[in-house]
């Protein structure tokens, strides 16, 4: 079964969605995207490090990329806004582990200006596996509608993509990188465009993976059962682990590559290099076959 169909009734209570594939592909120039996700941080870079009940997550900010997001994030942080608070919602089916609610039921998003923020997106962010997104949902009006974040987050834990995903994303001709990527690394291709991501996990993967594992609150629902009546829809919305996972605080700080000698969901440059090399390729035997070419047989 399909992701999406998987994660039908995924976060209702606070409109963590899966779009269909087809908004995420449109107009993207395979040359214009730069994988940085792929790339080693730079010194300096700003991170977060997330201390929960279950131990670190530190998280790797892109304040140039997406800054509306990070400094609304970093001012929250700052404040304190999530210290204390728990992951309110698990969904294993994406690999989503949510917080960011000042309420246990997911409707206490907040933010610096008491007033959902409009979303900004960066075609060099998706969401593979380990990206920190903000939720977004549509708002405003009938012919005027755009995306808008609050301090909700979810953090992506290791989730494959099937190879139905992979063959739509080729079928909508997503850039061979981006397909790639995906296959290689993971993550839920349906969530770009959309939910906005704005980090990454480097360090403390194992945490995210162990929280998506915990026994939640209503195991016997399936997000799949077309016919849930609207008490198992509502639980489904609350999902969270049967024991709370708490935030107890968030500390900004910035990257300095001698504190993390090993880093999550970052390829060394052997695999980054050939993980092009493969995509050039790909690349290559689309055009050609646009225009009516052959290409050699590697």
């Amino acid at each position: 079964m399909k992701i999406w169909k998987k994660a039908a009734a995924f976060l209702a209570a606070c409109t963590l969605c899966v779009p269909a594939l087809t908004g995420c592909s449109e107009s993207i120039d395979p040359s214009t995207i730069d994988y940085i996700q792929f790339e080693q941080p730079e010194e300096g870079q700003d991170i977060a490090i997330v201390d929960t009940s279950m131990g670190e997550i530190t998280i790797l900010l892109y304040t140039e990329e997406v800054p509306t997001l990070v400094n609304e994030f970093k001012a929250l942080a700052e404040e304190g806004f999530y210290d204390g608070q728990i992951i309110f919602h698990v969904e294993p089916a994406v690999g989503a582990v949510v917080t960011g609610s000042s309420t246990p039921d997911g409707n206490g998003g907040d933010s610096t200006t008491g007033k959902p923020i409009e979303a900004t997106y960066s075609n060099n962010l998706w969401p593979f596996s380990g990206s920190v997104s903000m939720i977004c949902y549509e708002a405003g009006m009938l012919w005027n509608k755009s995306n808008y974040f609050d301090s909700r987050f979810f953090f992506m834990g290791d989730v494959p993509v099937d190879e139905d995903t992979l063959a739509e994303m080729e079928q909508y001709n997503f850039p061979a990188m981006l397909k790639n990527g995906f296959e290689e690394f993971g993550g839920v291709p349906q969530f770009g465009r959309y939910h906005s991501v704005f980090g990454k996990v480097i360090d403390g993967m194992e945490v995210v993976n162990a929280i998506l594992e915990l026994p939640l609150t209503y195991e016997s629902i399936d997000p799949t059962d077309a016919e849930a009546s609207a008490e198992n829809e509502a639980q489904l919305n609350n999902n969270r682990p049967k024991e709370d996972v708490v935030i107890n605080s968030v500390t900004l700080d910035t990257f300095r590559a001698a504190d993390y000698p090993e880093l999550d969901n970052t390829p060394t440059e052997d695999e980054l290099a050939e993980l092009k090399r493969r995509s050039a390729e790909e690349e290559a035997a689309k055009e050609a076959a646009l225009n009516g070419e052959s290409t050699p047989a590697q």
